[in-house]
């Protein structure tokens, strides 16, 4: 008998939603690799699903190798660490298409549920109900409710390379137990399974990357939902009495009614992930629980007694992004005088659009803060920023000869376009000149 949920994962309909997902995240991806990937199979979608489907019901579809990517962290500064890294792994964009089908028919199962619903967990949690807030502002909201009900002293941890740790076999156990499914699950280890094409390239930094039985994929769309089913039962024991435990993927913070709670609920966090192997952040965890009256930070927000705002290294990230897209595009600039081709996506247009994709995606996320004080001064950072890059693109442009003013503004001249014009016949009658 064929496994229900893999029919489901090689629908036609499933294939498409999951397609239309990935498409609508690549829109705000900063990779122009990601963005070709996807602009190149939207140009026959169709076609490219049921392909899909075709070799999915024919057992002919593989999981083909993915790419290690190790992405720099960024310091409290703002600026890109030089030694540390977050170890992405980014598959082919049929396996994420796949990958998200396989999520979908899981959290379809009613046996999975419980590890979805929970008012614990908020990171990789989809909204439920129309108007209803999901992730971050639900997490942060979940904290000011804690507050409001009596919380006293707050603790903030992190777990220390979380995905890295998460052990396959033992959510795979998990997952079958509740679907009783045994080829979906085997499907299921396929679609986690880490293999990647550049380990060569990779060097000494391949050992960060979970290719083994132990650790799950950053960039696999299935990887938050494991570590919340492998977490499950540390979020209700750490949400048992009179202790509020709120996570979102590897952050997570306590608030209890007394010092002392809250400080045997982060010895009990701690005794419960050196099972899995897991350590805490001992950079980013709470050495001591404070007072909520303190100033504190969960992810990313600053809780400062009444004001709820994005903390130092947030804003700080912002205008780094910034000055990285502006400034790429002034120095192209300048380049430019000294002879050099011009890149079309750094010209005013583009880097102005990119520019403004930072600051929107920025804003959206912490709409939710209720200092308008810490926005007031970046929009006045912004606008020096802003300033400055106009300057340069002025004086690029009084420099330029009259046919590339136009280039540096990011507006195509008609002449510059390839053409490929066709031909009057010999034998025919030529047009007089006029």
């Amino acid at each position: 008998m064929v496994s229900r949920l893999l029919k489901r994962v090689r629908s036609i309909r499933e294939l498409e939603r999951a397609w239309h997902a990935i498409q609508d995240n690549a829109r705000t991806s900063k990779s122009e690799e990601v963005k070709r990937e996807v602009e190149e199979f939207t140009a026959d979608a169709g076609s490219n699903i049921h392909s899909i489907s075709y070799r999915l019901a024919r057992g002919s579809f593989n999981f083909e190798p993915a790419k290690g990517i190790p992405i720099p962290k960024l310091g409290a500064d703002g600026k890109k660490s030089k030694t540390k890294f977050r170890p992405i792994v980014l598959a082919p964009l049929e396996s994420r298409i796949v990958q998200r089908s396989v999520l979908e028919a899981i959290v379809s199962n009613k046996g999975m549920r419980k590890y979805i619903a929970t008012p614990h967990s908020f990171g990789g949690v989809r909204k439920v109900g129309e108007g209803a807030v999901s992730a971050v502002p639900a997490a942060v909201a979940e904290v000011l409710r804690a507050i409001g009900d009596g919380a006293k002293y707050v603790a903030c941890a992190d777990i220390q390379a979380f995905f890295t740790k998460i052990p396959k076999p033992d959510v795979r156990q998990i997952i079958l137990g509740e679907i009783k499914d045994e080829e979906f699950v085997v499907f299921f280890d396929a679609a986690i399974k880490v293999e990647l094409s550049n380990m060569a390239q990779l060097k000494e930094k391949a050992e960060a990357f979970p290719t083994h039985e132990i650790g799950v994929a950053q960039g696999n769309s299935l990887s938050p939902l494991l570590g919340n089913i492998l977490l499950y039962e540390f979020d209700k024991v750490m949400n048992s009495g009179d202790c509020r435990c709120i996570r979102y993927i590897d952050d997570f913070i306590i608030l209890a009614p007394t010092k002392v709670a809250a400080k045997a609920r982060l010895a009990k966090a701690r005794k419960i992930l050196a099972g899995f192997g897991m350590l805490l952040s001992p950079e980013k965890s709470s050495k001591e629980p404070i007072a909520v009256e303190e100033k504190f930070e969960f992810l990313g927000i600053e809780f400062s007694n009444g004001f709820i705002r994005p903390n130092q290294k947030s804003r700080k990230r912002l205008l780094a992004q910034l000055d990285e897209v502006l400034n790429g595009s002034a120095y192209a600039f300048h380049q430019h005088e000294t002879g050099a081709n011009f890149p079309r996506g750094q010209s005013l247009i583009q880097a102005l659009r990119r520019a403004d994709g930072v600051i929107q995606g920025w804003g959206k996320h912490y709409r939710f803060s209720n200092d308008e004080k810490v926005f007031e001064a970046l929009d006045s950072e912004v606008k020096v920023r802003l300033a400055k890059y106009i300057g340069s693109y002025v004086t690029a442009r009084e420099r330029a000869v009259v046919a590339e003013k136009q280039m540096l503004l990011g507006v195509e001249r008609l002449q510059a376009i390839d053409r490929k014009p066709l031909q009057w016949p010999v034998t025919a009658h030529k047009p007089s000149a006029i």
